[in-house]
């Protein structure tokens, strides 16, 4: 009885995340928001169901670039970037189904903390500890060189965790793997309901 109550949330769970998108030529409208920060900081991201990269630069700063299905949903968007010394605080609200896609380029040595309440998330070329959660939908992460890791977590309530760099692979109800070794970071990955991928250059998600 449980394992068919687990399927069921998870099918409902998943069908809180956005689709992927069918890709056209046609424009989507679009705006951006940007603001200077240094290198090394902590970068705290509050983000409501889209779709998301989340992609290291050489640029000291925070940059936020996101577009939609229709310009009717654009103004709706509201994207706010709090610079506190070390910390930049980004939050990022946008209409339901509306086909929201967003980029953050923060410099690629950056300590993250990210939530997203659902929907496809993707972290490229950041050195740095991560935190990360998200309630259904996809989630891949870059972790560069392992050896870089002082610890690495990760955990699913349901779903799938492929995590090759580290050597685990778990699927199914409330799965999780624990990984030490002699890096200087962490990373903890947290996902509800979906698939929770960690990977390096070397072993690119399809």
């Amino acid at each position: 009885m449980r394992t068919v109550f687990a399927a069921s949330s998870l099918t409902a769970m998943l069908a809180l995340a956005p689709a992927s998108p069918t890709f056209s030529q046609t424009p989507r409208p679009s705006d951006s928001l940007e603001r200077p920060f240094a290198s090394g900081g902590h970068v705290h991201l509050d983000l409501s169901a889209g779709e998301y990269t989340i992609q290291g630069s050489a640029d000291n700063r925070v940059r936020l670039e996101w577009s939609v299905r229709n310009p009717e949903r654009l103004r709706r968007v509201r994207a706010r970037a709090d610079i506190r010394g070390s910390d930049a605080w980004i939050s990022l609200d946008g209409p339901d189904n509306g086909g929201l896609r967003v980029t953050v380029y923060v410099p690629r040595r950056s300590d993250l903390d990210v939530d997203l309440s659902a929907g496809e998330l993707r972290i490229e070329g950041i050195e740095g500890n991560k935190d990360v959660k998200s309630y259904a939908g996809e989630m891949r992460i870059d972790v560069g060189r392992v050896d870089d890791y002082r610890s690495v977590e990760a955990s699913i309530w349901a779903g799938e965790i492929q995590a090759a760099p580290f050597r685990a692979s778990k699927e199914g109800l409330f799965r999780r793997f624990d990984w030490t070794g002699a890096g200087r970071y962490r990373l903890r990955a947290s996902l509800w309901a979906g698939e929770l991928r960690l990977y390096t250059n070397d072993d690119q998600p399809r």
